[in-house]
């Protein structure tokens, strides 16, 4: 049996490509922002609970490139979180992101 070992936080990204259009693809794939979203969700839940004032969402390790966000603005990208999950129906991560926003 094969076993997962945890995601890094932050998640650390290599981002390649041939094609400009092969990038704005990838941006607007819904599966790769759910995976994106969902990894930005694990490093937020930490920043929360250790009360840090910024949170680094990922890291494009090929460019040398940090994505963060800062405390003033977790409860917005809770928000957009939230609106992504109920297009998808997920009310059970609708849930807990609300929960969570709640802890701000």
């Amino acid at each position: 049996m094969k076993t997962q070992s945890k995601p890094s936080i932050p998640l650390k990204l290599e981002v390649k490509y041939d094609e400009t259009e092969d990038l704005l693809d990838l941006a607007t794939d819904e599966e790769f922002s759910t995976f994106i979203l969902e990894n930005a969700i694990i490093a937020l839940k930490q920043a929360i609970r250790k009360n840090k004032s910024e949170c680094v969402l990922f890291e494009l390790v090929n460019y040398d490139f940090k994505v963060l966000i800062k405390k003033p603005k977790y409860k917005s990208l809770l928000n957009a979180a939230i609106k992504h999950y109920e297009k998808l129906e997920d009310y059970t991560k609708c849930s807990e992101l609300v929960n969570l926003k709640s802890r701000l």
